[in-house]
């Protein structure tokens, strides 16, 4: 599941770049045809339509005011924050109110499958993705005068702050389980803000072109310029992420906690074991071994109806007492253990 998740938040990413990229040209080449018509001019006084080099028209004040001016009418509200405003009603209250009207009207829909069209879909790892598109837009703004830079970023700032309430309140009281045991999605999306933290670079080497005392370039050496700077930051950020950060990481010891921890001290409060999860053995101690109460198949959601046997290694109670003292027990010793 961890290595699906994480194919598909980087092919999602991709095609977010490939869209994003596409609505750039198409921006710039409406720009270009809209100025050109209206008799721009550049600081020289030279009609824009006569400037044939394309840095050179890139850089020209009327280009810049109109791809930061679109820019940031791309990004925000459009992109930061509409579609997250959007997202609870297709993503929550839409499934809730179909699968509602689907049980109401369908007696025949029972147990597990109305619970189905009642719950909502497990996580998934497109949000990755979509901070990744934000971020994008967030560093082309670099490209162009800082007027919009200042409220771009602050756009941002708010529209996250809403997508993480959103997802804090989506996964706690909506998603019934969520279960990741693999760093994968993390690291890829690590590795995707590579080229994203790249274009930094790119608009620095962009920005101070023919500074006092840097260089000055034109053209196609400009741009081959630009392109060295993003290539080699990738190149040294994926290096970084996989030769030098891991060795920044906090070597695993001994704990002298989980010394006297028993499978039975965190089964006490942890549902899911090796025994509950695999299906062979529940109907192995109901039917062959006619265990009473026999081992119940555990099922997200119905801890409560799952029953102690603890002569078959199901120690799970519903005692607050006792819950509360397994817990104490195995406080800060790495509770998925069980």
């Amino acid at each position: 599941k961890d290595n699906r998740e994480a194919c598909y938040m980087i092919l999602y990413t991709i095609a977010c770049m490939f869209n994003v990229a596409l609505d750039f040209v198409t921006t710039y080449a409406t720009a270009e045809k809209v100025m050109e018509g209206l008799g721009f001019r550049t600081y020289f006084g030279v009609p824009l339509q006569e400037v044939t080099e394309f840095t050179a028209k890139f850089e020209t004040y009327g280009m810049q005011r109109s791809l930061a001016e679109n820019t940031y009418s791309y990004a925000f509200p459009s992109t930061f924050l509409i579609p997250f405003l959007i997202e609870p009603f297709p993503a929550v209250l839409a499934p809730l109110w179909v699968g509602q009207l689907i049980v109401r009207s369908h007696p025949e829909v029972q147990g597990k499958e109305a619970q189905e069209w009642l719950g909502m879909a497990e996580m998934e790892m497109g949000r990755y993705a979509d901070l990744l598109l934000n971020a994008i837009l967030g560093v082309l703004i670099f490209y162009f005068p800082g007027g919009y830079t200042w409220m771009l970023f602050l756009g941002m700032a708010g529209s996250h702050a809403w997508i993480y309430v959103f997802d804090y309140y989506k996964v706690l009281r909506q998603i019934p389980i969520v279960s990741y045991v693999e760093i994968d999605c993390d690291w890829w999306c690590q590795v995707l803000l590579a080229p994203i933290v790249g274009i930094m670079a790119s608009c620095i080497v962009f920005k101070s072109n023919c500074e006092d005392g840097l260089h000055c370039m034109k053209g196609p050496s400009l741009i081959a310029a630009c392109t060295l700077a993003w290539t080699v930051h990738v190149m040294f950020h994926v290096a970084f992420l996989k030769y030098v950060l891991p060795m920044c990481g906090l070597r695993s010891r001994e704990n002298e906690k989980l010394a006297g921890i028993t499978f039975k001290d965190c089964a006490t409060f942890l549902p899911a074991t090796w025994f509950n999860t695999n299906p062979v053995h529940c109907l192995r101690s109901k039917y062959i071994y006619d265990h009473n109460p026999p081992c119940d198949f555990y099922r997200c959601g119905k801890e409560g109806l799952m029953r102690e046997n603890h002569s078959i290694g199901c120690f799970l109670s519903h005692d607050k007492t006792t819950l509360d003292t397994s817990r104490s027990a195995c406080d800060g010793t790495g509770r998925g253990t069980a």
